[in-house]
Formats: C-alpha cells, sequence, structure tokens
C-alpha cells in the first residue's frame, strides 16, 4: 500500500512548537498523567496492505526535539485494534463476520527527519476492502479507558477520471500549435470526481530514456510535474452523481519544467541523446475524501497573524485522522506536433532529445 506514514504526533507538533515561543524549554500540552491517542490512516479498496499509525502524545519537561526523538515516549507497549466493515444489517452496525485484527509491525525505512527514524512502529493488516462500505477503526489501550474510534467511507473510481481533452489514446496529448514551433497557451482539462471524492491532486510525468555514446544501458528518466489541487463543491455520493473539476494545463511551464529536469548536455558529455517513452506522459490523480480534505485545509500555514489555528480530528475519545484516498492513471502519447517542439523547440535547446515516432521526420533528432 502507498500509504504515507506520517509522525506520530504531527496533529499536536505545530502545537508544541507554538507553546515554545518563549525561551523556556518546558512542554506540557495536557494535563499529567493523561493518555490522549493519536490515529493516522487513510484506506483504499485498491490495496490489499493497509497500515494505520497509532501512537500517543509524548509529555515532558525536556526540549520538543529532545522528546520527539525517543519513541517510547509516544509509542504504546500494548494495545488492541480491529477495523469493523460497517454494515445497516450487521448487529449494532457492524456486520461481524468482517472485522480485522491490526498486527503490530515494525518498518526500518521511515525517512530522516524531525522524529525518530528509521525504525518506527504501525499496525497494519491484509484485507480487500469493499469500495461501497464504510469502515470503523477500534482502537482499546486496555487499561479500562474509553475506546478510540473512527469511520470513513471509501473512494470509489471508475478508472476513467480524465473526460478532457478527449482523443489522448489516439493522437496524444497536444501541447504544440499545428507547426510545433510554440507552444499552445494553455490546455483545458476537464475531470470526473470518484465517488466520496472531495479533493483531487493532478500530477503530469513525462519519462524518457539517455542514450550513451560509450554504449553503455540507457539511462531511465520520470520526472513528476504538479499541474494543480482542487477541491469540489458538490461531493458525489452515489452513482449517477456528477462533479466536474475543470483546471488549465501550462504548455509554456510543462516544456519549461523538462528543460530545467533534462538540462543542456555539456560538451564532452557520453549522452548521445534523449528518447521519450513510447507513451511519455502519465496523468495521476490522487483524489481524497472530505476529512482529509477537512485536514489539510485546517493544517495549512495560517496567513495572519491574529489567527489561532484550530486543530482537527475526526477521532472519538483521540485525535487524528481516519479517511481514505484513491490513486488512478491514465498513460498517453504525445501528440506529433508535440514532440517537434520537445525536439527543436527553443525551450528545449541542447536538451538532445529525439522524435520518437518519425525517423524521417526533418526533425526527428536535435
Amino acid at each position: 500500500m502507498k500509504l504515507k506514514i506520517t509522525s506520530s504526533i504531527v496533529l499536536l507538533a505545530s502545537a508544541a512548537l507554538l507553546l515554545v515561543q518563549s525561551c523556556k524549554n518546558d512542554v506540557e500540552i495536557f494535563a499529567p498523567e493523561s493518555d490522549i491517542t493519536v490515529v493516522y490512516g487513510l484506506l483504499s479498496a485498491a490495496n490489499d496492505t493497509h497500515q494505520i499509525k497509532i501512537n500517543r502524545v509524548f509529555q515532558g519537561a525536556d526540549a520538543v526535539a529532545n522528546l520527539a526523538k525517543d519513541p517510547t515516549l509516544s509509542e504504546y507497549d500494548n494495545l488492541s485494534a480491529i477495523l469493523f466493515e460497517l454494515n445497516a444489517d450487521g448487529f449494532g452496525g457492524f456486520d461481524t463476520t468482517n472485522q480485522w485484527p491490526l498486527t503490530e509491525r515494525i518498518i526500518t525505512d521511515k525517512d530522516s527527519g524531525y522524529f525518530y527514524y528509521p525504525n518506527q512502529k504501525i499496525y497494519e493488516l491484509e484485507a480487500q476492502l469493499s469500495n461501497d462500505k464504510s469502515y470503523s477503526i477500534w482502537v482499546d489501550k486496555l487499561d479500562g479507558s474509553a475506546i478510540v474510534e473512527g469511520t470513513t467511507e471509501l473512494i470509489r473510481s471508475s478508472g476513467n477520471v480524465l473526460t478532457k481533452p478527449i482523443g489522448l489514446n489516439f493522437l496524444g496529448l497536444n501541447l504544440a500549435n499545428t507547426t510545433g514551433s510554440e507552444p499552445l497557451e494553455k490546455v483545458n482539462l476537464e475531470m470526473q470526481m470518484p465517488i466520496n471524492a472531495k479533493i483531487i491532486e493532478v500530477y503530469l510525468d513525462f519519462s524518457w530514456n539517455d542514450e550513451f555514446l560509450s554504449g553503455a544501458a540507457p539511462v531511465a528518466h520520470t520526472i513528476s510535474y504538479k499541474v494543480g489541487t482542487y477541491v469540489t463543491t458538490n461531493v458525489p455520493t452515489r452513482l449517477g452523481d456528477i462533479a466536474i473539476i475543470k483546471a488549465e494545463l501550462n504548455p509554456t511551464a510543462f516544456y519549461e519544467f523538462i528543460k530545467a529536469n533534462a538540462p543542456v548536455v555539456p560538451q564532452g558529455s557520453d549522452i548521445k541523446q534523449r528518447v521519450a517513452e513510447d507513451e511519455p506522459l502519465n496523468f495521476r490523480f490522487i483524489t481524497g475524501g472530505t476529512e482529509f480534505n477537512t485536514y489539510v485545509e485546517v493544517s495549512a500555514p495560517s496567513t495572519s497573524l491574529l489567527e489561532t489555528k484550530p486543530e482537527y480530528t475526526n477521532m472519538t475519545n483521540g485525535v487524528g485522522l481516519f479517511s481514505c484516498r484513491h490513486f488512478d492513471e491514465k498513460r498517453v502519447k504525445m501528440a506529433s506536433k508535440s514532440i517537434v517542439y520537445l525536439v527543436d523547440g527553443e525551450i528545449m535547446a541542447g536538451s538532445k532529445f529525439c522524435n520518437y515516432s518519425n525517423s524521417t521526420d526533418p526533425k526527428y533528432c536535435f
């Protein structure tokens, strides 16, 4: 599962840092002896392995930087966590035949950062979830305290997120004018939001191979250009609901992004030429649920010195985020004139791209 595991106290980190505005080295977020549970998980029906982060908020009199690096202050030694599949016909609202205990696991490849790494405790289960069901997580700390719980629906995608421009499977994405001499001013995109999706991030990847004079094996490259992040005001919740997101792709900015990541080949370089893949473009769509979008908006940096950012959670008897996300993609060709500009356009001068689709074209290579 492509679930990004965040820091165990991600929701409280900002608040903690704000409390250190003076020169004091002490941190006191909650009353002594309190145990605040933090849960972070994003479910997807496309995955069969699901990872959820469950921690407690650390407390202590030491500096925040020192407290954050000690996993014993925030990880539980013993707890029980269960994922339930909700069903209106089930006992008490739960389909008791579909419930999965989460297993404690140590990951050893967490990126370096402010908190402890590379080892980190997570909770994991293997199950094929249904995108037309809702799910609830229950966390029992086995100390007699209240159950920590949260509920989410899943995103239901048809796989056909990109509705315009049409003809991408045959003609490819058109980024340049009819002669291939200049980029278009803009390309209009339309995306149909999947069911239960509130927010969508759109990326356009470009892939090519560097080929070498020495005969060394080609080296593949893929770069990712962010088109934008968009939020719908009308979340589709059932089949037949339509929510369309309109966006603009700037071809000039896209070619400049390629040039920045595939710069001019210097004199004496072993790079002979660069050849785009047969379908070098890949639109990627990352969609998130309503609770996830609310968390993103509330957690965004304040634009005012006078504004106090509220803490946001959809957990009961704890804090954190329990929501959903989904990944879709559409791989396409570049239209012929788009490749002409890639090879010989003013922006791309010196990058040594060749035209993979037509070796008889006068502008086949740089």
